[in-house]
């Protein structure tokens, strides 16, 4: 595949609305501020930078791209004392975010652990999200996946979230940090993760600042949210996928070494309305080349 340099800014800029309980989201805006609206839902370490690679493909299509932050990832405000440690209970923040917005419907996107989120959104939203996309997503942990079908560093932080958070939350921190202060040294540690498909994906970055941003700019107001979220993900999601009425098109690669192709594979056999599409002999990062593909198949 011919590749080129993304056209990308070091950091993008973040925004922040409020919503009608006076919380703040933080989210990331791209493609046509008036075009169709789709929510993109990021993965795991990660925020709504992560998907600036998109916005050329997206404004091509006519397409309003939001990409907000969990609550406590990036701006957001932290999950209320008690809740956040289930994906079931994010669907009501996404609401209200697409309330504040002005979204009456909406698809959905969601990358990697954002997968999750989108599911449960569709299945307690399907009155307003027309369809749901499904990007290289983690399967349930405890009901058809396993922490150990993830590669080593997401599979430990998996399991320091849900047994000794205050550890997680320290390793995050720290890793952020030094992606803003050495972010070349930092990608550097990250490629032994990456296979040669994810590799050659992250060459075509601008800058190590620029290719990091997904997870530098989730710990902005620290690690408390990322946290939380390694938490939900590593716990089964509290709804049945097999309700959700919405269509669902799942991709991904064969070759991911960071979530296993089996996890969308049982996915679908579950959902009533949903596809697997492949891309043979990509990675976990296929999602940059091929957001086109998958923004095309929602409108």
């Amino acid at each position: 595949m011919m590749r080129t340099m993304l056209e990308l800014v070091e950091t993008p800029r973040p925004c922040t609305v409020r919503t009608a309980d006076g919380r703040l989201t933080g989210y990331y805006e791209y493609g046509d501020p008036d075009g169709r609206a789709v929510i993109a839902l990021h993965g795991t370490p990660a925020c709504g930078a992560g998907f600036a690679w998109a916005d050329g493909r997206a404004r091509a299509r006519g397409i309003r791209l939001l990409a907000p932050d969990r609550p406590g990832v990036g701006d957001s405000d932290p999950w209320l004392p008690g809740t956040g440690r289930t994906v079931a209970e994010y669907p009501p923040a996404l609401q209200s975010f697409a309330d504040a917005l002005d979204l009456a419907t909406f698809a959905v996107v969601g990358y990697s652990g954002g997968g999750p989120y989108a599911l449960a959104a569709a299945y307690a939203l399907g009155d307003r999200i027309p369809a749901a996309a499904i990007v290289s997503g983690a399967g349930q942990v405890g009901v058809w996946a396993s922490v150990r079908d993830f590669e080593t560093t997401d599979r430990i932080l998996t399991q320091l979230a849900n047994r000794v958070p205050l550890v997680a939350n320290m390793v995050l921190n720290v890793s952020a940090r030094a992606a803003n202060l050495a972010p070349r040294t930092s990608l550097r540690f990250a490629k032994f993760e990456m296979s040669r498909a994810d590799t050659a994906v992250m060459a075509q970055f601008p800058s190590a600042r620029a290719a990091l941003a997904v997870f530098s700019q989730s710990c902005r107001r620290g690690a408390r949210g990322v946290v939380d979220d390694y938490a939900a993900l590593g716990r089964p999601w509290g709804f049945a996928v097999e309700e959700i009425a919405v269509p669902v098109r799942c991709w991904h690669a064969t070759a991911d070494p960071i979530v296993p192709l089996s996890h969308s594979e049982e996915l679908v056999r579950r959902v009533p309305r949903a596809h697997l599409s492949e891309w043979d002999d990509e990675g976990h990062l296929a999602i940059v080349d091929h957001i086109g593909e998958v923004l095309d198949d929602l409108l």
